[in-house]
């Protein structure tokens, strides 16, 4: 007997309504606000440095236009952001100090970066397998040189491939626009604009008034799967993913909530069942998986939503049974509980993602790199205060109801339900 979701509304618990204020705390309504130059090229200097000058200071660059999405190969992102001492993402390249951009350091030891490269991906897990796999079909058709299917790192065939032109190629479409330097901890902003000015004034302006966060053409999203399967495992790791929101999209923050509704669940955490998502409760409670997690996953231009699950083989149909429902209900609404406790938990994630010097310098950078200004705690706060069940109701009708999905699936996965049938699973029928 198959079980039949609860959306029914519940009274808020007194423990639950206690924890829930919608006044913000005078530690954030009383931080010290960001300071902000821009350069006469367009490159942006924040800084949030201590008032007393205690402590270390730390400094991120962000460079926009330069990411795995670029790649005309694939990996040579990658290579570059290793090169410099980085870390590469879809559609940006994250530096720990100002640096010159220069690919030199590259191309002069691109064989051993080569082959550092290669064996980091052989290592890869099948969590990170399958998001690169999931962008891969969602996005196939996105243009050479500007697609959001392009594996994060390449894969081993792209990297052998690598030229040194290549990678040398990834910095000539740079701008001072491109550029982000934000300092944070100790120091200050009179000198970090003197370094900043000194490393990245000589890069040319925007030479268009293109808005940060827009694009020329929108990324196509494609309903579609690849599914790689291995009847000697006992396990099966499976990424299932909507077309969310951009940076920009207002649906945005909702799909944020949304994914604090649906929670995240692993075994080794020891909660089991005690977790407080009503889907992973449901998970723990049947042995469904061994971890499950939602993903909100945000682009200049699109964004995915979704979950990526490691599950036995023997149960991925009925992994599915429960995870579809509990997707699809957000749609219709939750309880009045759920609603206003992972809003409690929506605003615990972003105040934690500010935890430290660094954190607070890689968020910053992100903000002026994705919506072009820093957002102050206290307006995030507020944010989330305002969200109500319509928008969530909303958000869920536009991104899950009835609309296709990617899946990326490896492993024991001859349980695994195919595309109609999970397609069939994103709406109710209600008479």
């Amino acid at each position: 007997v198959r079980p039949v979701v609860r959306t029914s509304a519940r009274r808020m618990s007194t423990v639950a309504a206690s924890t829930v204020s919608s006044d913000v705390q005078s530690y954030i309504s009383e931080a010290p606000a960001a300071t902000v130059s821009t350069l006469g090229n367009g490159v942006t200097v924040a800084s949030l440095y201590n008032a007393d000058g205690s402590g270390s200071g730390y400094t991120t660059v962000r460079l926009s236009g330069v990411g795995s999405r670029f790649d005309t190969v694939g990996g040579e992102a990658a290579i570059l952001a290793s090169s410099m001492g980085g870390v590469v993402g879809r559609e940006h390249i994250s530096l720990s100090s100002i640096s010159s951009l220069s690919a030199d350091a590259a191309t002069s030891n691109l064989d051993a970066l080569k082959g550092n490269l290669s064996c980091k991906l052989a290592g890869l897990s099948y969590e990170s397998q399958m998001m690169d796999h999931l962008h891969s079909t969602a996005y196939q058709n996105g243009p050479t040189g500007n697609s959001l299917g392009n594996a994060l790192e390449g894969s081993a065939e792209s990297v052998a491939s690598v030229s040194a032109d290549d990678v040398a190629s990834l910095l000539g479409g740079v701008n001072g626009t491109n550029v982000v330097v934000v300092g944070t901890g100790n120091g200050s902003h009179e000198k970090l604009v003197a370094e900043a000015e000194k490393a990245y004034g000589s890069l040319s302006g925007a030479s268009g008034s293109k808005a940060v966060g827009s694009v020329a053409d929108k990324s196509a999203f494609i309903g579609s799967d690849v599914r790689i399967r291995y009847d000697s495992h006992n396990t099966a790791t499976i990424a299932l993913g909507f077309e969310g929101a951009s940076w920009t999209d207002p649906k945005a923050m909702p799909l944020a909530l949304m994914s604090t509704l649906l929670g995240s669940f692993s075994k080794s955490d020891g909660l089991g069942k005690n977790v407080a998502a009503a889907m992973c409760q449901e998970v723990a409670d049947h042995e469904l998986a061994s971890s499950i997690s939602v993903f909100n996953l945000s682009y200049s231009d699109t964004g995915l939503f979704g979950m990526v699950a490691t599950a036995p083989d023997n149960k991925l149909d009925d992994l599915l049974w429960y995870v579809m429902p509990n997707f699809v209900r957000l749609a219709h609404g939750v309880s009045d509980e759920e609603f206003t406790r992972a809003k409690v938990t929506l605003k615990t994630q972003i105040l934690a993602s500010f935890d430290g010097d660094v954190a607070a310098g890689e968020q910053m950078a992100q903000q002026i790199g994705t919506v072009g200004r820093v957002v102050s705690l206290t307006e995030m706060m507020a944010k989330v205060d305002a969200l109500t069940m319509d928008d969530v109701k909303a958000a869920a009708g536009d991104v899950i109801n009835d609309q296709d999905h990617a899946l990326a699936a490896i492993g024991g996965i001859h349980e695994l339900p195919d595309y109609n049938w999970i397609r069939r699973h994103s709406y109710m029928l209600r008479y």
